[in-house]
């Protein structure tokens, strides 16, 4: 039987295997339906199904997953609301972790230090700069990082002869994310190249690689 897939009063969706200790994953999904027709895809239920298909079921019979309803959503509440579930039913939840795909980044960067995340995940992410945080907020927390990238994603890569102050709102997000794969490189983060999948491949190459992390 597949694990069931609670909704919380926020509508945070949050994946129970039952266990009598597990450990807890929030994931923020990205920009969604609410913000363009071409997210549409982007919505809890669907970040729900890609780790439910990545992740085989013999791990995902062993972790608490909690995906906000989007990524605007206070992540204490969140986690709040599904430990409730948790102790309802007399679990235990022994660690935490946290990821952010794509806009849901920026979430993850703005609770680094709310708790003691065993694993920092970034899902083809915004940079910090694009959430108004420098990009040396995720030195401190360089070991716990697990990410998949395509920079190709982000914007088009400007011509060379070209001057930054005239670059185009698409070139200036492809730098900035450029500059920010380079930084995660420099701190040796274990991440994998996502060049060659698309934007919305990315979940799903994240939690088939790096799902057993979270145990």
């Amino acid at each position: 039987m597949a694990n069931p897939v609670h909704v919380t009063a926020n509508k945070t969706r949050v994946l129970d295997p039952g266990a009598d200790s597990a450990p807890l994953v929030v994931v923020y999904r990205g920009l969604g339906p609410e913000y363009a027709e071409a997210y549409a895809y982007d919505t809890a239920d669907w970040m729900i199904r890609q780790i439910q298909k990545a992740i085989p079921k013999e791990t995902l019979s062993k972790i608490i997953f909690a995906v906000p309803d989007d990524y605007n959503q206070d992540c204490e509440k969140c986690i709040q609301q599904a430990k409730a579930l948790i102790d309802k039913r007399n679990g235990n939840i022994s660690t935490y972790s946290l990821c952010g795909f794509s806009r849901g980044g920026a979430p993850v960067y703005k609770n680094l230090s709310l708790r003691t995340w065993k694993i920092l995940g970034l899902i083809d992410p915004v940079t910090p700069a694009m959430a108004k945080i420098p990009d040396t907020a995720v030195d401190d927390y360089a070991s716990r990082i697990r990410c998949v990238y395509g920079v190709s994603h982000w914007g088009t890569k400007p011509p060379k002869d070209k001057l930054p102050k005239n670059y185009s709102k698409d070139e200036r997000s492809y730098v900035e994310t450029r500059d920010f794969y380079a930084h995660l490189k420099d701190l040796k983060v274990e991440m994998t190249d996502g060049d060659d999948q698309g934007h919305s491949d990315m979940p799903g190459v994240f939690f088939k690689t790096y799902g057993s992390t979270f145990l």
